[in-house]
Parts: structure tokens; sequence; C-alpha cells
């Protein structure tokens, strides 16, 4: 996975930063997405991917970058990616 921070340690820095920033700001991306689909559909259960999923994503996106995780730096970025993949499943599943 070179190809990500380039095998040294200014490369590993700026991975965990975009890490850490793109967690970050996906917290109030998918809480406004949450608003708006409260709005125009009920709360259904996409609450606990779009209110849960996000702040912890970027809890560890912050610890990563803290502790200098590349792991858990993994986790955060595919925790920030699950919850927009898991209300497209269900939508296309469990539309009626």
């Amino acid at each position: 996975m070179s190809f990500l921070y380039s095998d040294s340690v200014d490369g590993l820095e700026v991975f965990l930063s975009r890490v850490r920033n793109a967690t970050a700001a996906c917290v109030p991306a998918y809480w406004g997405l949450l608003a708006f689909w409260a709005k125009e559909e009920g709360w259904h259960w996409s609450f606990l991917f779009l209110a849960v999923l996000p702040p912890l994503a970027g809890y560890l996106g912050f610890r990563a970058k803290r502790e200098i995780r590349m792991g858990m730096a993994w986790l955060a970025a595919g925790l920030g990616i699950a919850p927009l993949l898991l209300v497209g499943a269900g939508e296309l599943l469990f539309r009626s």
C-alpha cells in the first residue's frame, strides 16, 4: 500500500491527516442528510447509520492521527464510507 503514503514518515503523516480531515467532515454531512431524510421520509432505520457511525468514525480518525496507527485510520475511513453504502443498500432492498 505504498501508493497511499509513499513509504516515508511524511507520506504516512499526510495519509493520517487526510483520514482525520475526511472523517471529521463526514459527521456534519451525514447529520445534514439525516435531517433531510427525516423530514422527507420519516426516521426509519437510517438513524443508526447516519447518527452513530459518523461520530465514531470521526473519533477513530482523530485517535489514529494522534497515536499514529494506520490500521485504526483504515477502520475510520471504512466507517466514514459505510453509512452511505448501508443506507443505499437498505433503500434498494427494503423499498416497498
